[in-house]
């Protein structure tokens, strides 16, 4: 039996997960870097252009003001994914 049809179809959606891991990846490693504070990967969420935080009260006023300096660096390094908001 050929198996190569099912292999192909699930390296599609192998390519999916990893890209996702990887931009969620880069939005961490880029907040991080702007707010000098460490984010767990497990604490954000990327849904329809828009970031979502899970933290401390502190951290988040932390982000939201430097959300027009995070958004910007992020549209410069991932020029295809127009994040629109940081919540």
């Amino acid at each position: 039996m050929d198996y190569n049809h099912i292999t192909s179809f699930l390296n599609k959606f192998k390519k999916i997960i990893f890209q996702k891991e990887e931009i969620k990846g880069i939005v961490v490693k880029t907040i991080t870097e702007e707010i000098s504070h460490q984010i767990e990967n497990n604490s954000v969420k990327i849904k329809n252009g828009c970031i979502y935080i899970q933290g401390s009260p502190i951290l988040r006023n932390e982000i939201l003001i430097h959300k027009k300096q995070i958004l910007e660096k992020l549209k410069d390094l991932l020029p295809n994914n127009n994040f629109s908001d940081i919540k």
